[in-house]
């Protein structure tokens, strides 16, 4: 064997051994760890009765009339969740959902939790003071607070409305809004308080997963005891109905 076929040879059992050894030193995978914690999300289903909502279809309301609903949207914060003997599992003090009958979904993320079961869902309808007026120019407020669609432009030293709901009284059934159908609720003003609600909503938080907790809102149990067609932009008799309606139709799914 010449010189030059010797040192390829030695070369090749040199790099051979380099990889044979590097393959024994090479670490251990990290091991995945345990999940602790599981992600929770909050969804509301708007209905009419068992059917869902359909915002392009006219509907009978509890005192005969038959309306539309245009514009529907109110906020939500301040989330508990408790078990079966009534202590706290999660709570989600600074969490602010704004709940829209029109959005394409009202499924939202809390945050996460530790392993357990949830019985019971409290929140308060509405916005507390300093989401409300904190922030004097909509734009720059953090969502949802930034929608401007519930602040007036001309006056945000006004707040936030609590509630929105649009639409009109359909006399003729001809399902366009004619003269003098239509209603307005805007929730806004300093006699506005956030009403608290509750409900009992089964969920199984496991470890690694996600647990939805299931409301709906029956359209229908909006309008009870409201005079429609009319126009309430403030915070009178009738939009302080309208949020003890918005807590009485929200039911667990």
């Amino acid at each position: 064997m010449n010189m030059n076929k010797f040192s390829l040879l030695a070369l090749i059992g040199l790099s051979l051994a380099a990889c044979k050894k590097d393959e024994e030193e090479a670490p251990a995978p990290t091991p995945t760890p345990t999940p602790t914690t599981t992600n929770v999300n909050f969804s509301v289903a708007f209905m009419n009765g068992s059917s869902a909502f359909d915002p392009a279809v006219p509907f009978i309301i509890p005192g005969g009339q038959n309306v539309r609903i245009t514009k529907l949207k109110f906020y939500l914060h301040d989330i508990h969740l408790m078990d079966d003997d009534g202590g706290s599992v999660a709570e989600f003090h600074d969490r602010i959902l704004l709940v829209d009958a029109l959005a394409p979904s009202n499924t939202f993320s809390l945050g996460t939790m530790s392993p357990g079961h949830v019985h019971t869902v409290e929140f308060n309808l509405g916005l507390d003071s300093a989401s409300s007026y904190g922030f004097s120019d909509q734009t720059t407020a953090p969502a949802p607070l930034n929608d401007g669609d519930m602040t007036w432009a001309w006056n945000t030293a006004a707040g936030r409305m609590f509630v929105k709901l649009e639409g009109f009284v359909d006399a003729n059934g001809n399902n366009a809004e004619d003269a003098g159908e239509a209603f307005q609720f805007h929730g806004i003003g300093p006699d506005m308080a956030p009403v608290a609600d509750a409900m009992l909503i089964h969920g199984d938080a496991v470890a690694g997963g996600t647990v939805t907790l299931d409301a709906k809102l029956d359209v229908a149990l909006v309008f009870s005891t409201l005079t429609l067609p009319g126009i309430n932009h403030n915070d009178d008799s009738q939009i302080q109905q309208l949020m003890q309606n918005l807590a009485a139709a929200l039911q667990p799914m």
